[in-house]
């Protein structure tokens, strides 16, 4: 079903509702982007009522995030022996792919079933700074109490690829305020710890016997108050995934159960500190978490690392799915 959202310079901004089962699912053209997912008629995800509303709260909710997600330090990398300089937006850093990256973009719709969704948009050579023109396209389906994500990209230059969805997740509901009741397991033994900045340091440490350790299930606010997490006013920090089931988190009061498979190496939890006052959701600063499938952040950057490198010419495609159990 298609319903008009919003108007962006005149032009209409349409939302798109797929479903199957007991999962409808609302995705807006501006950033390709999940407004509402309803398990049961429970909407789990933060969402807004405008684009305007959207961007202004700087939070990405829901958002197909481009060219490359998370962070890459001071906005500089070497492709080929060339350094390119990428806008900065986060401090002297360039986050989830700079000051208009693909969460602001108006994405164009190829295809749309009852139940899928294809939405597409071209970055042209060197927007925010970035080689090559990547044509990326992203298809949303709802089957078999799941909603999968697929992502592909191909590019006429070497360059930097890392989509993610960055969806707010509640699981006692959207309207309930705080996420931290939520239970979550995240199926890494390993984290990368982060400077100020949030750029990871190059360590690789085991989670054990540390608030990281979300090895079995645990509360999502069970060591909140921690003093490892004060500088990130709680959870922002990237997983380095020992399986493709990357997560599992689930809620005592709507007995809604969802489990996070991808194929890419890395798991960003974020516990939402930083929502606090963001207009058009909960007024409480930990009103959803994130799971975003992803490289490790400025892994172009750093060795022992698995890198974002799209080859020239050369399709690649990631997928992200959600299912779910009530």
């Amino acid at each position: 079903m298609k319903k008009l959202y919003d108007k962006i310079d005149g032009k209409e901004v349409y939302s798109y509702t797929i479903k199957s089962g007991n999962i409808e699912v609302d995705i807006c053209e501006v950033g390709a982007r999940i407004n509402a997912l309803r398990i049961n008629g429970v909407d789990i995800v933060l969402g807004f009522n405008s684009v305007e509303d959207y961007i202004k709260s700087g939070c990405y909710a829901g958002a197909t995030i481009g060219r490359v997600a998370n962070r890459i330090a001071k906005g500089r990398f070497t492709l080929n022996g060339k350094e390119y300089q990428l806008n900065v937006n986060n401090g002297e850093n360039h986050l989830h792919g700079g000051k208009e990256g693909f969460d602001k973009k108006l994405f164009t719709v190829l295809e749309q079933t009852d139940s899928s969704v294809i939405m597409e948009y071209v970055s042209a050579d060197g927007e925010e700074n970035y080689p090559g023109n990547l044509k990326f396209t992203v298809k949303f389906t709802v089957e078999n109490n799941a909603l999968l994500m697929e992502y592909t990209a191909v590019s006429d230059k070497d360059t930097l690829w890392c989509p993610t969805n960055h969806t707010y997740f509640n699981l006692d509901g959207e309207s309930m305020g705080s996420c931290l009741n939520n239970i979550l397991q995240i199926n890494a033994d390993k984290y990368t710890p982060v400077d100020s900045g949030l750029i990871p340091t190059g360590e690789k440490i085991a989670v054990k016997s540390t608030p990281f350790n979300f090895t079995k299930l645990k509360r999502i606010g069970e060591n909140i108050e921690s003093e490892e997490l004060k500088m990130t006013l709680g959870y922002d920090h990237n997983y380095i995934l020992a399986s493709d089931h990357a997560a599992h988190a689930e809620s005592e009061i709507t007995g809604i159960k969802m489990d996070v498979f991808t194929d890419m190496p890395c798991l960003q939890f974020y516990s939402g500190g930083q929502l606090n006052g963001v207009k058009g959701k909960s007024d409480d600063q930990y009103a959803g978490f994130c799971l975003e499938p992803q490289y490790c952040p400025n892994a172009i950057n750093m060795q022992d690392f698995e890198k974002p490198i799209l080859k020239k010419g050369k399709m690649k495609k990631y997928q992200i799915k959600y299912s779910f159990n009530s």
